[in-house]
């Protein structure tokens, strides 16, 4: 880390101060609120306190009258429907919603999760086809997904089946030829706020069909018992926590910590979420979302709706512990995965690509688009991970920073099997036989591409002395945060160090404790080996992160999660490559620790310093270069050598060009 700091101009004193007097809120959260730009009562109080008011008529959206009257005709008619949704927790929670707002008008309803992997994502016609052969089902209603389904449902139609359609993804040129397509950016219509999850608008269709043409005008008027899952929609799929996305998040969170479904309940007690802890959007993105997502990730997403919909206690113990399981799975898969990538993506030959194209053997596809996402912050660049599926190299990419993605690569999607996705974030199919083609056309076309890491917006820069758990109740009004509503980041200078620990089995995360105003605060950073190897006997940082509180043991404390630390005493000999070590000497070291293996040589460190007449950042800077290779493994205090199936450089290790190749 150590990244350039944006310092943000500081609130309005004046406007501050008429917050804390008429709406009595404390000094934290009235310039946090005055920086947001919310300088007057009323636009605070909306912010602070979302109202019935602030939600929009289902009937403003485009085709919604044709949607509510196929929908209502199905119903009472006795037709069969299937709901078609998708396997991540948007996709679940839209499903859920759908399934049981028909299940309580006595609809007949098959709801359906495809799978990641036979089904793919979207309508398919043989999916289609199988589902409309096994249920007798007259009207399918996608949910989170259909607007890029044209064909499937163009040939659903033909065998008399009509289609309503439910989405929010990215709008294609020509649209499906459904009975209704219900989109809050549907290029005819004129809906308020085109920024709902696929939960959002599977709500919306829920919400006009149960209120059979009655105007809601209050609360009670609406189904209330869903707005937990359109908050789990919401925040999973990282839309914009602005306008009735917020109100529905606030409600929904609350929902979820006063009166959970079973499924979350056993869920959350799985996750070891304390009973007394609020529920908040990190709870969803932490531990919620990635536990739901990865069942559809490894298998069959079917699980997480059995979940959300089951009333039995017993049953959702059941289901959280089978989830818990592959979640455990997840985490090992995606580690094992990203520890083989990360060695292509730092080699000699990826160096100069603008966008890296990393492909292995064996990989599981539900994990790669996670690998991507941490290749990124290693790189500094887009990276997009595949696997060898029949005669294919099949996965997922992701970008970095606000570079368009999608856009780059769409320019030579005649080169690929399949390909989408938004700006952000795709997945993509290459013939085995094209990946060198492709990678030499996207090395060409992005030759002049440069990639900068943006400064680090911070709101405040503060003495430590201010942070107290009531700076963090303040802070916690300003709930729930997310996209479009960002945490605020502190930044704290010159801050004495209690204590720099590394943590986990493989020391991969950092902890350092420091004094606050009222006791001590731990701040943290995760993944993050150079982090740990520099932290090591600094008595000083220099550090910026977002605020929260760790519940452990009945004990709370405050923390703080790190976007950014210096160390002062590394500051002088790590800013710039100033070691001059030759290649003999990490032969020389390389021929020790194999000799050594057996030596504790963390707790015996001091000894071996000496016997190497090493410095011991450099000491600690080489090993990491030997991780970076995967030469070595730290185990248990160890140094273990591993076996090599082929030669590699020095210089496809990050930290020997950033520290060594000066």
């Amino acid at each position: 880390m150590s990244r350039k700091w944006q310092v943000m101009a500081q609130p309005d004193a004046a406007a501050s101060q008429r917050l804390q007097n008429d709406l009595g809120l404390g000094p934290v959260t009235a310039g946090f609120l005055v920086q947001k730009g919310l300088k007057t009562v009323k636009e605070a109080q909306a912010f602070l306190n979302p109202s019935f008011e602030q939600l929009h008529d289902p009937a403003d959206f485009y085709q919604m009258t044709e949607a509510v009257e196929r929908i209502q005709e199905a119903v009472f008619s006795g037709e069969t429907i299937l709901v078609y949704g998708d396997y991540d927790v948007d996709g679940l929670t839209s499903t859920t919603i759908m399934t049981e707002a028909l299940l309580s008008l006595g609809a007949d309803v098959h709801p359906y999760v495809p799978n990641r992997f036979t089904d793919g994502y979207g309508p398919n016609q043989a999916t289609y086809a199988r589902l409309i052969d096994e249920t007798g089902a007259t009207l399918i209603i996608t949910v989170d997904n259909g607007v890029s389904g044209k064909a499937a449902i163009d040939w659903a139609k033909g065998q008399g089946v009509d289609v309503v359609v439910t989405d929010h993804h990215a709008l294609p040129d020509e649209l499906p030829d459904a009975v209704a397509v219900i989109h809050p950016r549907h290029p005819e219509g004129h809906y308020p706020f085109g920024d709902l999850s696929g939960a959002g608008v599977a709500f919306k269709v829920a919400q006009a069909v149960l209120q059979d043409g009655m105007p809601a005008e209050s609360l009670t008027d609406l189904p209330t018992e869903f707005f937990d899952l359109v908050a789990m929609g919401a925040i999973a799929d990282v839309v914009s926590l602005t306008d009735e996305n917020r109100a529905f998040v606030t409600w929904g969170l609350k929902e979820i910590e006063k009166n959970p479904r079973p499924g979350l309940q056993a869920l959350l007690k799985s996750a070891k979420q304390p009973k007394d802890a609020a529920v908040l959007s990190e709870t969803v993105g932490f531990k919620i979302a990635p536990r739901l997502n990865a069942i559809g990730r490894l298998g069959d997403a079917s699980l997480g709706l059995d979940l959300l919909k089951t009333k039995d206690e017993a049953e959702a113990k059941s289901l959280a512990k089978q989830i818990e399981e592959l979640n455990n799975q997840r985490r090992e898969l995606a580690d094992r995965v990203f520890d083989e990538a990360k060695k292509q993506a730092l080699s000699a030959e990826m160096a100069a690509a603008p966008v890296l194209l990393i492909a292995g053997e064996d990989w599981h596809q539900g994990i790669l688009g996670i690998v991507a996402a941490r290749l990124t912050a290693v790189v500094a660049k887009p990276v997009v991970v595949m696997t060898h599926v029949d005669g294919q190299y099949k996965g997922s990419g992701r970008s970095y920073g606000d570079f368009d993605l999608h856009a780059f690569m769409a320019d030579f999607q005649e080169d690929y099997e399949s390909f989408g996705g938004h700006a952000g974030a795709l997945g993509i199919a290459i013939a085995e036989e094209k990946l060198v083609q492709v990678r030499a056309e996207l090395r060409e076309a992005g030759g002049k591409l440069a990639f900068e890491e943006a400064p680090l917006a911070v709101n405040l820069v503060m003495d430590p002395a201010m942070l107290t758990k009531d700076f963090y109740d303040q802070l916690a009004v300003l709930e729930p945060f997310g996209e479009g509503n960002a945490q605020p980041v502190i930044g704290l200078k010159d801050v004495p160090l209690k204590e720099a620990k590394a943590l986990g089995s493989e020391k991969k995360h950092l902890k350092l404790l420091f004094n606050g105003g009222r006791g001590p605060v731990e701040a943290l950073a995760f993944n993050q080996p150079e982090l740990v190897l520099a932290a090591e006997g600094s008595k000083q940082a220099t550090m910026a992160g977002t605020v929260g509180v760790n519940h452990f043991a009945g004990r709370t404390r405050l923390q703080l999660m790190l976007e950014d630390v210096a160390f002062a005493k590394k500051q002088a000999t790590t800013t710039s490559a100033t070691f001059k070590r030759s290649k003999q000497d990490f032969a020389n070291l390389y021929k020790y620790l194999y000799k050594e293996q057996e030596r504790a040589i963390v707790s015996d460190l001091a000894a071996v310093l000496i016997e190497l007449s090493i410095d011991e950042t450099e000491f600690k800077l080489m090993i990491q270069v030997f991780l970076d290779l995967g030469f070595v493994k730290m185990e248990d205090g160890h140094v273990r050598c591993l076996q090599q199936k082929q030669k590699r450089a020095l210089d496809e290790s990050i930290t020997y060009r950033r520290y060594f190749a000066g």
